[in-house]
């Protein structure tokens, strides 16, 4: 892919910040951000476990929020334990809370889910799912194929389910679906390193650069690890910004050892921010379907009110299976949910419905439907869905500490 056009660098520790940095696009009711941060700790009480251990929580099978309604469903397979029953009866005001029986556990459905991509991953030969998840009521599993793949195989979308639940040991609904595509570019950074900046990657491929953390006493920086898991990253004008240490394919992440520090920032506001606008990062979230959550990249900016429709979902990203990513779609044809470029980059959600953000996770990859590319740094693809490695994994593998 070409270099982007030349940008002024900026240091992120210079920027400013504030209000300057809303976007101008996608924004969603600070009223509505409340709801959002109440319901989403109310989910985290019920669990009691980060994101990636919720099926370790017996009984469990899955919930749904809906901020704009104030709204929580949980659904549970079994008696209700008498905490999370107490906690259902003292919800916060404007926020209430249903329980309904799901027929699985989370468990129970990762496991199914997981048979099926090992099936893919062997090739198994009617194997021709591109994507498998729970649903987030419990009844069974999705899954996405390719149709030129399934015609090949002289499958129909009918057998395609069959096959997958005789397999999986549960109901199984499929539906005709490209394969993810990786989101391979915010220009020039400097240290302290913030997320949403340009990187060249070992190859010089383009991507972005996610949260800054620390591992102990050293400073790091997040990628996706389709960019490179080797060798040293470099910004968009040649500056040296560390070598990667190591990555897990899994989760499609790469950990940079910096030279320098983190500032604790992410770039906000378009790809072309010569302002460098950047926000503060406050600590880690888990994700909910239903919630809304934002992403940042170097090709294509920032983009807001992207809602959460799946979680625990696994798919093949160009060849490479990726487990537990999570899924966010655009809620209007006003902008994009991310760019090929945008790999690598910060998903973020806000804390109380102001402009304090926490960090959710790292962009993999662009699915769903191409879409009209907004103002982008240059000819790119663009999508209307994202997909992401949750957060809370990423923390537990590599032993970090957001910064």
């Amino acid at each position: 892919m070409p270099a982007l056009l030349p940008a002024v660098p900026a240091r992120a520790a210079e920027v400013p910040t504030g209000r300057g940095a809303h976007r101008s696009d996608g924004t969603v009711e600070s009223e509505v951000l409340r709801r959002q941060a109440a319901l989403e700790q109310l989910a985290d009480a019920i669990t009691g476990v980060p994101e990636h251990r919720r099926a370790t929580v017996p009984g469990y099978a899955g919930h749904t929020i809906d901020p704009r309604q104030g709204r929580l469903t949980l659904y549970w397979h079994g008696d209700v334990p008498a905490r999370v029953a107490g906690l259902l009866e003292r919800t916060p005001p404007g926020i209430t809370a249903t329980v309904r029986q799901a027929p699985y556990t989370l468990r129970q459905l990762r496991q199914a889910r997981n048979r099926l991509v090992g099936a893919a991953v062997r090739g198994d030969a009617d194997a021709v799912w591109n994507a498998a998840w729970p649903a987030a009521d419990g009844t069974g599993l999705l899954v996405t194929y390719t149709p030129d793949t399934a015609r090949r195989s002289a499958l129909t979308g009918e057998q395609v389910a069959a096959h997958a639940a005789e397999l999986a040991g549960v109901p199984v609904d499929a539906a005709p679906a490209t394969a993810p595509t990786a989101a391979s570019t915010r220009h020039s950074d400097a240290s302290p390193w913030s997320a949403g900046a340009e990187l060249r990657a070992p190859g010089d491929a383009f991507c972005t650069s996610g949260f800054g953390a620390w591992r102990g006493k050293t400073a790091v920086l997040l990628t996706a690890a389709h960019c490179g898991t080797s060798g040293t990253y470099k910004t968009g004008t040649g500056a040296e910004i560390g070598k990667a240490s190591d990555s897990d394919t899994g989760l499609d992440i790469t950990v940079i050892n910096t030279n320098g520090t983190p500032s604790g920032r992410f770039y906000d506001g378009a790809w072309d921010n010569s302002a460098g606008y950047s926000k503060r990062v406050f600590g880690a979230g888990h994700n909910s379907v239903g919630g809304l959550v934002c992403s940042s990249g170097a090709m294509s900016g920032v983009h807001c009110g992207l809602k959460i429709t799946k979680t625990e979902y696994a798919a093949s990203v160009e060849g490479t299976w990726h487990t537990d990513m999570d899924i966010a779609e655009r809620t209007d044809d006003r902008t994009i949910a991310v760019a090929q470029g945008d790999s690598g980059g910060p998903v973020f959600a806000s804390i109380n419905g102001g402009e304090d953000m926490q960090a959710r996770g790292i962009i993999v990859a662009g699915g769903g439907q191409k879409a009209v590319c907004t103002p982008v740094a240059e000819r790119t693809t663009c999508y209307d869905t994202v997909l992401y490695t949750p957060i809370s994994p990423v923390i537990d593998k590599f032993g970090l500490s957001i910064a």
